[in-house]
């Protein structure tokens, strides 16, 4: 066997091996994990810090077609000392997702349908504590890459998306909606799932 028949045989098999990942029965996991604090000197309001993890699961139910969800966990601090609000939420987000690939099979495109809600609480330095939610739904489409067997790297963006908020359950007339939709809702995400 020559070089060339060797290498050629291992493309083949590496490229069966990424588009069998997005097989029925097949799994997936990804998620995300993030974290940001700001502090000035001497302190004040715009301090704060926040955490948040998002880990998420999916189940191909036929070839190159994965539902499956993802839990939305986070908490947040503004300010200092008697300054302080704490924000936190907890959420739970289904998805459907199609994978379309190219000829190159280690390479393709998927779209995406999400739909969220989840809750959330602030409590501030004086006050009452309010408890809101919110529901989203929004529709994104992403390239993946499998680099290997297990591992895929995607890149997505959101091209429309429809969100409804509460900020305080017991106020009646503070509810809001908001339609994004192309450019003004780009929010382009990088990430990488491991496919089982």
């Amino acid at each position: 066997m020559n070089k060339f028949t060797i290498a050629l045989a291992f493309f083949t098999m590496a490229a069966f091996a990424a588009s069998a990942q997005t097989s029925s029965g097949n799994m997936m996991v990804g998620g995300g994990l993030e974290f940001w604090s700001r502090s000035y000197q001497g302190g004040n309001s715009n301090d704060g810090s926040e955490i948040s993890f998002t880990p998420g699961f999916g189940y191909f139910v036929s070839d190159n077609f994965a539902v499956g969800s993802s839990l939305l966990i986070s908490s947040e601090r503004q300010g200092t000392g008697s300054n302080k609000t704490i924000y936190s939420s907890f959420g739970l987000a289904p998805f459907a997702r199609y994978y379309k690939f190219t000829s190159n099979e280690k390479f393709g495109f998927f779209g995406e349908a999400e739909f969220s809600f989840a809750t959330y609480k602030t409590d501030p330095p004086v006050g009452d504590v309010t408890k809101g939610n919110q529901i989203r739904f929004s529709l994104s489409p992403g390239a993946v890459f499998f680099f290997n067997e297990h591992w895929a790297v995607e890149f997505m963006v959101t091209g429309f998306a429809v969100t409804s908020t509460d900020p305080d359950k017991d106020e009646d007339d503070d509810k809001r909606t908001t339609v994004e939709f192309g450019l003004n809702s780009l929010q382009p995400s990088l990430g990488f799932r491991y496919h089982f």
